[in-house]
């Protein structure tokens, strides 16, 4: 059943966070209901007068419509299309709504990880293949999920986003219906507003109250591609004209009234301690408030973060060896001595013969190699935290809110539910906010400075040190070729297993080394039982 078969449900219900707001709107299919009546709206708390939810991606009160984005933007445009799907089907146009990245709740579950997750390949339509997708699917609704990432978010919000629109659209017209006498059947919707059949236009956000009074209808269908205004056709995305002219605030670009700077010096041995530090030469450098040793590491608190990653830098350290190779070329040979049979973690596909074929006609041999690669995006590393007694709360820009909130909380001794947190728009990430050491880091830090804001940002030197690069892996190829024509292909893959390290570094591991050698693959996740590349 795959890797997801193997994690405890704790491992992704991790509390949600309460939003303010007035009317919200959307729709599950009907298994998928039951779902997130069990896990809860997490649009549902601290509605003001007149609000009501219903479900959680649409959110209007009388002064504004807000449209939830379940998925982190972190520059694949998904910060666009998702409130663009919602608002297809509400006939809004853009600039009459604003977006807001979704909390961390269950009830954004990634319905889209089904395929990523089930241990067959995407030719394999077998009843074997497709039982396995529709038990990930129904063990990601039970667990909920809610991360981005393997290009899933369309996959998984398509369809709900267009239902979750035209929920709204519906149900605003029959709270205008309500009040007006009219039939719904004589009532359009165009740019925000409800048309009467007079001409008469009602805003959106002038029904908020009414439309809290009555039941959402749930009975609707996504309107047909051919009457689409915005999806499929081109148009401009949304940020593209904030992000060039420097409008659009990402969450390195927060600041707070009162707000300290950190900056800190990690054990470039991932996972390993520092074993002293000597800071005498950073603690008389301009700006610098306090230093504080952390975890695995040490931090300075500064008036502004150059002055931080200057006293940091200065801060002289051991540290304790790391646990894997410490040269490149025997992180390879671990990779060579994967591929014996005792090793092989999965068979994707076998057609034919392949030792008779590959006898037969001019044999053919290669071997591939991808190294380490780090992800680097353009904003380094960051967050802001204030940590009271009551409980912590945290800005930054992520792929997996559960994972921040139970991180963090984890970090400092405090329950998830007792972290809020606002995810930002990010400036890339490639993989690296999958990963949770600023998270972690700043939390320590926070959790030391109670009361004040604090802003971590990541030297650019640190941020490489302190990345998890891409695996390495080695594919190697054998065939045979007669008479122009290929008569046996065999391909066998080797790497560190990415999924497995992830999910041990978030503190639940995964049973099993979920890891060898493919034969006949086209995708295999793999690590040696003796080499630690999870902590890679």
């Amino acid at each position: 059943m795959g890797v997801m078969q193997n994690l405890s449900r704790r491992a992704f219900i991790v509390g949600s966070a309460a939003v303010a707001g007035g009317i919200a709107f959307g729709s599950y299919s009907h298994a998928e209901q039951a779902v997130a009546t069990a896990h809860g709206n997490p649009l549902a708390a601290g509605l003001g007068p007149n609000a009501v939810t219903f479900n959680p991606w649409v959110e209007i009160s009388p002064q504004k419509i807000t449209l939830i984005a379940q998925h982190a933007d972190i520059g694949q445009g998904v910060g666009s299309v998702q409130p663009i799907l919602i608002a297809e089907e509400m006939d809004l146009d853009p600039g009459q709504f604003e977006i807001r990245f979704a909390g961390p709740s269950p009830a954004y579950f990634n319905s889209g990880f089904a395929d990523e997750f089930a241990p067959f390949v995407a030719a394999d339509q077998s009843p074997a293949a497709e039982a396995a997708r529709a038990a990930t699917l129904e063990y990601l609704r039970k667990t909920g999920l809610q991360m981005t990432g393997g290009s899933s978010t369309i996959p998984d919000t398509y369809e709900k986003l267009r239902v979750a629109g035209a929920v709204a659209r519906e149900t605003l017209k029959a709270a205008a219906a309500k009040r007006s006498g009219i039939p719904i059947a004589d009532i359009r919707t165009q740019s925000g507003h409800v048309i009467l059949p007079n001409g008469s236009k009602i805003a959106y956000v002038d029904l908020a109250a009414e439309a809290a009074k009555i039941a959402p209808v749930l009975d609707v269908k996504p309107r047909d591609p051919s009457t689409w205004r915005m999806v499929g056709k081109p148009m401009m995305r949304l940020d593209v004209r904030p992000k060039v002219m420097g409008e659009l605030k990402f969450g390195i670009d927060l600041k707070m009234d009162g707000m300290l700077f950190a900056s800190v010096k990690l054990n470039p041995n991932k996972g390993q301690p520092m074993k002293s530090y000597n800071a005498s030469k950073a603690q008389s450098m301009p700006g610098v408030k306090k230093i504080l040793e952390i975890k695995n590491g040490v931090a300075v608190i500064a008036t502004n973060s150059w002055y931080a990653m200057q006293a940091v830098d200065a801060i002289d350290c051991q540290w304790a060896p790391s646990a894997y190779p410490a040269e490149q070329a025997d992180h390879w040979k671990v990779l060579e001595a994967s591929f014996k049979p005792e090793f092989l973690g999965k068979e994707w596909r076998k057609i034919g013969d392949i030792e008779a074929g590959l006898k037969d006609g001019t044999p053919v041999q290669a071997e591939y190699r991808a190294p380490y690669l780090a992800h680097q995006p353009l904003e380094p590393l960051n967050g802001i935290a204030i940590v009271s007694d009551k409980g912590m709360e945290i800005w930054v820009g992520h792929q997996s809110p559960q994972a921040v909130q139970s991180i963090a909380a984890t970090a400092i001794g405090l329950k998830p539910e007792q972290v809020t947190f606002h995810n930002q728009w990010a400036g890339g990430s490639f993989g690296h906010r999958l990963e949770y050491e600023n998270i972690r880091v700043l939390a320590e830090i926070a959790n030391q400075m109670r009361g004040t804001p604090i802003k971590l940002v990541f030297s650019r030197e640190e941020d490489f040190l302190q990345d998890i690069p891409r695996q390495i892996s080695v594919a190697r190829h054998k065939g045979s070729v007669k008479n122009g024509k290929i008569v046996a292909a065999d391909l066998q893959s080797a790497s560190t297993a990415p999924l497995k390290g992830l999910l041990e570094r978030y503190g639940h591991p995964v049973k099993g080394s979920r890891c060898a050698i493919g034969r006949r693959a086209v995708e295999c996740l793999l690590r040696h039982p003796e080499f630690p590349g999870h902590q890679l």
